[in-house]
């Protein structure tokens, strides 16, 4: 759907009140923030609805937030390097400041952006509508707001190597090979290791997606962990949403992939307790599964299963499309404060459990000399607990 506009537009332009120096600011430091005020010069009347955002050099969104009825506006302070602010607003054009320079410095800054209003006559402006996420700026508000709410929470369940190993109880699938075919079991073991959860870096899940070929029959997939939610990748690939629980004791920061991903993404709902502000756990699916499928695990399915049925054999093979229910693969996360004696204002993620996709036939079908294999995809599950902190 595109949405036309045929008439002259308020396009405005932000001028900072403030010198944008280098700041001297720290992403590392614990709840250090950019916060500022946006206002039209002259009047000082807040500019409300307006998306402010912090790109990074290559052109790519690092932070984003609306600002309120106020003209008030709060981000999470990046990592040390060179950044624009941005300024956009819907129907408006749009405005990026010169470079702003973020030091590896304790401290947050807050700023003062003037916006004067001038009219530039635009003949036509279209917003496509798998360009953005579909919602409206007060959705898109709530749900910053709330994913700011988390931010240093989740940064902090993924960053334990300082605490020591964590010993962890691990089930994961293994495979059994009998009379010439292969089936899944499951064994337990307690390791000790650096991470709860063996993940991709943000920057690669932002890139690829969360699920991987390491060879012509071998995937592995991975999960939207504290890291990973609180990249800035993150932000910029996904629609954010707040969802509202059935009994009130919680509520929901939904997210999904935003229109136009191409790879294995993930969909699903974090979700925090009320009023205490904390994360509980995040329920996720796996999106866009089935061409992943059909690109690198079923040519490897049909030639295995070719070379298994078709010895001696007098049928003729053919493969129906696959089977596949994207609600089956997933997962669930659990996230936990450690008590203040082991580690002040720090979280884990206790628990985990996910199942990703493997191909098998559901049934084999054999009329006259043909037989059609009909392939579907089963969940394969693996999970993990911490038992323990083991110090150094």
């Amino acid at each position: 759907m595109k949405i036309t506009h045929r008439h002259i537009h308020m396009a405005w332009i932000a001028s900072l009140g403030v010198s944008l120096m280098a700041l001297p600011l720290a992403a590392q430091e614990a709840g250090a923030r950019i916060s500022g005020l946006l206002l039209t010069e002259g009047s000082g009347t807040p500019v409300e609805g307006a998306v402010i955002a912090l790109m990074g050099s290559e052109g790519s969104t690092q932070w984003e937030t609306l600002s309120d009825e106020r003209g008030a506006f709060s981000l999470p302070v990046p990592p040390p390097g060179v950044y624009r602010v941005q300024v956009t607003r819907i129907g408006y054009g749009s405005w990026a400041s010169d470079t702003l320079h973020v030091a590896a410095a304790s401290g947050s800054r807050n700023l003062r952006l003037n916006v004067p209003v001038r009219p530039i006559p635009l003949p036509e402006l279209s917003v496509s509508e798998q360009n953005a996420c579909l919602t409206t700026p007060e959705e898109r508000r709530r749900a910053f707001e709330l994913y700011e709410s988390v931010l240093p929470m989740l940064a902090s369940s993924s960053f334990t190597a300082d605490l020591g190993d964590l010993r962890m109880r691990m089930i994961r699938p293994t495979v059994e090979w009998r009379r010439g075919a292969h089936r899944y079991t499951y064994d337990t073991v307690t390791v000790d290791a650096r991470n709860s959860l063996n993940n991709a870096v943000p920057e690669y899940l932002e890139t690829h997606g969360y699920a991987e070929v390491l060879n012509d029959s071998l995937t592995t997939f991975y999960a939207p962990d504290g890291d990973a939610l609180a990249s800035p990748g993150f932000l910029a690939t996904h629609c954010l949403v707040t969802v509202e629980d059935a009994d009130g004791s919680r509520i929901g920061l939904g997210f999904e992939p935003k229109p136009g991903r191409q790879v294995v993404d993930v969909k699903g709902v974090l979700w925090i307790e009320t009023p205490s502000g904390r994360p509980q756990q995040l329920e996720f699916r796996y999106t866009s599964l089935r061409p992943f499928l059909r690109r690198h695990l079923e040519p490897v399915f049909r030639v295995w299963e070719l070379s298994r049925q078709s010895r001696g054999s007098r049928y003729r093979y053919t493969f129906h499309p696959i089977e596949i229910d994207e609600s089956r693969f997933g997962g669930v996360l659990y996230f936990e404060r450690l008590p203040e004696h082991v580690a002040p204002d720090r979280w884990l993620m206790r628990e985990w459990r996910i199942a990703r996709p493997v191909l098998a036939f559901k049934a084999l079908y054999r009329v006259g000399k043909y037989a059609t294999v009909w392939p579907r995809a089963d969940p394969l599950t693996s999970s993990g607990e911490v038992l323990a902190i083991v110090r150094p």
